[in-house]
């Protein structure tokens, strides 16, 4: 009758309100993370030795992630943070981040606040504060000689714990105005060699893979 078209039109009137509405805050929350983004990749590009850094660790997480069986939320959290772990030194003087030679105690000092920096950066934004974690922690160590908070042990998340392997091996794989680049071998004996700071259980995961690369030159890693 015509009560019931006329209350089956404002609940369909409400329900796509509802719909237009939710569709617009994930097209918003969807341009907050490009234009983050694109942040993080411009100060990625600034730097000629590490340039393609947050593309690579993301893929080297990526492979790790899938490896493990992570679920598709775990996947997109651990794919997102990769992109983004190096948003803070878009806070770090330019002269700093292109300084050459090693950096010494005033300069490292800088370059361990970026992780703060980048925490900072994304944690008003509430569609994004699930990537906190990663961000603010990538540099930190199982035994608690990491930065910016010591954490140790279980305090340091599994998906943290991927992207510090992947952030390390691609460190030591890269170029630097101090030093040549290290070979894959060479670097898979370093990151073994970090019993206690970092998850060996990952890491040996993470050599798998790369061996599996090398050895049937496939695309293990896309």
């Amino acid at each position: 009758n015509d009560d019931d078209l006329r209350l089956l039109f404002n609940v369909a009137s409400q329900t796509a309100v509802a719909l237009e509405n939710a569709h617009l805050n994930q097209n918003i929350e969807e341009t907050y993370f490009e234009t983050i983004s694109a942040l993080a990749l411009a100060v990625d590009a600034k730097d000629k030795y590490s340039r393609g850094h947050l593309d690579r660790v993301a893929r080297y997480c990526e492979a790790i992630g899938k490896r493990l069986g992570l679920d598709e939320t775990d996947m997109k959290t651990l794919r997102d943070a990769s992109r983004l772990h190096d948003l803070g030194k878009i806070g770090i003087p330019d002269d700093v981040l292109s300084k050459v030679g090693p950096l010494n105690d005033q300069v490292w000092l800088l370059m361990r606040k970026h992780p703060e920096i980048g925490e900072s950066i994304i944690k008003p934004i509430r569609s994004l504060h699930h990537l906190c974690d990663i961000i603010r922690h990538h540099h930190e160590k199982l035994d608690g000689t990491g930065y910016p908070d010591g954490l140790k042990g279980d305090e340091v998340s599994p998906l943290t714990r991927i992207t510090a392997i992947a952030d390390i091996y691609d460190a030591l794989t890269s170029n630097r105005s101090y030093r040549e680049k290290f070979s894959k071998d060479e670097a898979c004996r370093m990151l073994k060699k970090m019993q206690g700071q970092l998850d060996q259980d990952i890491v040996d995961i993470f050599v798998e893979i790369l061996d599996e690369e090398e050895k049937h030159k496939t695309v293990v890693i896309s």
